[in-house]
């Protein structure tokens, strides 16, 4: 692939940074969004809205569902800019780049119709549940069961780390629909409404800042007509989901903003000595690497090309960028950089990221599924 920017993708590029600008004031006055230490990982409703009227929601999607015809590689450009921004994107990520991407390709027409255009316009959320206190990585093992009952399915399980989930306001729930299948077949993807009786929401804090949540499902009624791809497939559906949240542009997008951060501070105070230089040289190196395969994934699924390895190398590649990043910027600026809050070097973001960078290489998927993804489906090992 040509990875040399189009006029039309540089300017796309300029208008995303130009729209993080004008939003900046939201940002500034919420003292705790400045706790989150990857604020990609961040909610905002006010944030999602203003997303969502200017037409930076759903930007691959056809104009019928809302969007705006692009591509996904011109969806990945701009999400690295908002990630360099700082923006609190995890209603975006999940509804739309994850979500949305295996709603519009799988979902029934009339559901996927139903979704997609409110999701683009900022005004519906969704929430992801696929894991569980005993299926994390290993999908394959979720016990949360739906049961066909006339025209619904009744689902009864519980998922954690569910992001945005205090917020959203459908939930896409990985589930099991058959106890005779081998484990990766009998599973299938169904939507709900959040307000959906039977449905509980509990909230726990986390080290990154922020919240994750556990949802809890009792006898909760789900309509046939919500069941996303085919009966006992869901495995094809949740794989598909996976390919577009592995790629993690807006993590490098954040963490070039700090390693411009760090150097710049270093350079105000005399302190950018050869050594600093070549650590924040390596690391740039890192995350050129790392935007290089994010853009690679994404262009694969634009041409519909098998694409599980190549995002799993990004999500890989991303998540070890961050914690280096993170390690670097708290060494490079000296005990000031332990300090958080508006005053301290770089917004106090350095010491937030190292809090966020514990679990970056564990979301998503652990390094070590990663790696198996890429040894098995690129390399065709066994």
């Amino acid at each position: 692939m040509d990875l040399r920017l189009t006029d039309e993708q540089r300017r796309l590029r300029d208008d995303a940074a130009a729209f993080c600008r004008s939003i900046r004031p939201l940002l500034e006055t919420d003292e705790e969004w400045r706790r989150q230490g990857m604020l990609s990982d961040g909610d905002s409703v006010e944030v999602n809205t203003a997303l969502g009227r200017a037409g930076w929601i759903g930007m691959s999607w056809p104009a019928e569902l809302g969007g705006r015809g692009l591509s996904r590689l011109d969806a990945t450009l701009v999400e690295e800019v908002f990630g360099y921004h700082w923006l609190p994107l995890s209603s975006y990520l999940l509804s739309y780049k994850t979500i949305g991407a295996a709603l519009e390709r799988f979902a029934p027409p009339g559901l996927r119709d139903a979704l997609l255009p409110p999701i683009a316009r900022g005004e519906l959320v969704f929430c992801q549940g696929f894991s569980e206190p005993g299926a994390g990585s290993d999908l394959g093992a979720l016990t949360t069961r739906a049961v066909r009952r006339g025209d619904s399915f009744v689902v009864d399980g519980q998922k954690i780390w569910t992001s945005s989930a205090q917020l959203a306001d459908w939930i896409y729930l990985a589930v099991r629909t058959s106890a005779e299948e081998p484990k990766h077949r009998g599973i299938s993807v169904l939507v709900a409404p959040m307000d959906t009786p039977g449905i509980e929401v509990r909230t726990f804090p986390t080290l990154g800042g922020g919240v994750l949540c556990e949802v809890f499902l009792d006898g909760v009624e789900v309509p046939a007509a919500n069941l996303v791809g085919e009966l006992h497939g869901g495995w094809r559906v949740l794989m598909y989901t996976l390919d577009f949240e592995r790629i993690t542009a807006e993590k490098v997008g954040g963490a070039v903003w700090v390693l411009d951060g760090v150097e710049g501070w270093l350079r105000e105070r005399g302190q950018l000595d050869r050594a600093a230089r070549e650590r924040v040289a390596r690391l740039r190196g890192e995350a050129a690497a790392a935007r290089l395969l994010s853009l690679r994934a994404a262009d694969a699924l634009d041409r519909e090309a098998p694409a599980s390895h190549l995002s799993a190398m990004a999500k890989l590649a991303g998540a070890r960028l961050v914690q280096r990043t993170a390690a670097a910027a708290v060494e490079l600026l000296g005990p000031e950089g332990l300090a958080e809050g508006a005053a301290a070097p770089v917004g106090g973001r350095a010491a937030g990221m190292v809090r966020a960078s514990v679990g970056s290489t564990v979301a998503g998927g652990t390094s070590e599924i990663q790696q198996l993804v890429i040894a098995r489906r690129g390399l065709g090992l066994r």
